[in-house]
């Protein structure tokens, strides 16, 4: 029972976004809103998480937006009712950017394996005992997100739910 209510919270979040991402006309980062969701205790639960954009028309690797749960934004407050707020925030979020500020060479052009990339970038962004999930997405972009593996009750388990859920960021702009 526990667990499919906790499925049900998690579809709920995800049925939801699409939603709240139109709510921000405009707005220059809405992957940090999304991304701050998804790793949200009612939806992935995750504590620390990087995402980036390898890029190799473009050769770049570079990082989108980082989710720190003790610099999250008042937990308990929905992020959507005061976006200015949030993005001040964020701003001011020490490890969202550091996240931001990385770039590199793209690593996939030059066929580089996924488990190289993520301990490269794991290492830069001290992240510890990583895991990640990586995606293809729309203009040959591949999506990647390297977090902080933390084994407790809660957390996204059913791969293929959490890359349904990641791919919503394949919707945000990119700046």
């Amino acid at each position: 029972m526990e667990e499919a209510l906790r499925q049900y919270t998690i579809l709920n979040t995800l049925s939801r976004l699409p939603r709240k991402m139109l709510s921000l006309k405009g707005q220059e980062n809405v992957t940090e809103f999304v991304l701050h969701e998804l790793c949200h205790k009612n939806c992935f639960n995750l504590e620390k998480a990087a995402y980036l954009i390898d890029n190799p028309d473009f050769n770049c690797l570079k990082g989108m937006a980082g989710f720190c749960s003790i610099e999250a934004y008042r937990p308990d407050e929905d992020i959507w009712n005061n976006p200015r707020s949030f993005s001040t925030h964020m701003q001011g979020a020490a490890f969202n950017q550091k996240v931001r500020s990385f770039s590199h060479s793209s690593m996939r052009k030059d066929h580089t394996p996924d488990e190289a990339i993520v301990q490269l970038v794991a290492q830069e962004l001290h992240l510890e005992n990583p895991g990640y999930y990586s995606w293809d997405m729309k203009h040959d972009n591949h999506g990647l997100l390297i977090y902080e593996r933390h084994c407790k009750e809660g957390d996204a388990c059913d791969v293929d739910a959490v890359l349904n859920g990641l791919s919503i960021l394949g919707f945000c702009p990119i700046f």
